[in-house]
């Protein structure tokens, strides 16, 4: 019998998110406050915005956009976080529970003036295929003067060490370990939650999308001015960042 790979990659892909939020659902607000040089790298217009955020979360950072006069529109593939995004308590911005892919289906052609993938999203994508397919998908609903902001780990220094420890977060009570890991040729995210002595530990497959990777697929989809940065304060990579900060105008 032959299998479809793609189908079986996208059976995969449609599953990480719900168990990577699965130990952090609850504590999601707490362990993720909005980061305000985040809000500052999206809010750099006068005028009215209409923003996409993918992988949109409890919906923090879409809130705070409304509320700063843009029309936002926040999506993520898991229903139980989509239902937290949507009860705190404005009726501002519209959340939908969907995936990333196939956005076309969704939204009109050359809707948004910002698309927003921040926190790792594209890394759950299952393939390079897959992210390609995803980035042409998003430049159609992208308007022609728009901007695609992007915030991936920077898989180049985690591929050349072979793991990487992300900052452990401390906050009410909460302890939260983070790591990525390169076993089998399979890049791994494990995360501990220690929440009133009760330790619970998760692990997601994650796509280690390298930034040449990212450039090039980007340029494919029609993308003609690429900006990398270290952090959502613009400064210049310097190779040993955690995140890559990417712009990309059509």
């Amino acid at each position: 019998m032959k299998i479809d790979t793609n189908m079986t990659h996208l059976k995969v892909y449609k599953e990480v998110p719900m168990s990577y939020y699965k130990n952090i659902i609850h504590y999601y607000n707490q362990l993720f406050p909005l980061d305000q040089n985040k809000l500052d790298f999206v809010n750099t217009s006068q005028a009215t915005q209409k923003i996409l955020d993918i992988g949109c979360a409890t919906g923090s950072l879409c809130h705070a956009l409304y509320h700063l006069g843009h029309e936002v529109v926040g999506i993520d593939i898991d229903k139980k976080i989509i239902d937290q995004a949507r009860g705190l308590g404005d009726n501002g911005p519209t959340f939908h529970a969907l995936e990333m892919l196939n956005l076309e289906q969704h939204f009109e052609t050359n809707s948004f003036d910002q698309i927003l993938c921040f926190d790792n999203t594209i890394a759950h994508l299952p393939n390079e295929i897959a992210v390609g397919q995803f980035l042409k998908a998003m430049s159609k609903v992208l308007k022609d003067d728009g901007v695609f902001k992007c915030e991936v780990v920077n898989y180049d220094l985690v591929l050349a060490k072979g793991m990487l420890e992300l900052p452990v977060i401390e906050i009410d009570g909460l302890i939260l370990k983070r790591h990525q890991c390169l076993e089998q040729q399979c890049m791994e995210c494990y995360t501990e939650l220690v929440h009133n002595g009760e330790v619970e530990i998760n692990c997601v497959p994650l796509f280690p999308v390298r930034y040449e990777q990212l450039e090039f697929l980007l340029i494919e989809a029609g993308f003609s001015k690429i900006k990398l940065f270290s952090d959502f304060k613009r400064n210049l990579p310097e190779g040993e960042q955690i995140y890559n900060i990417i712009e990309a105008w059509k």
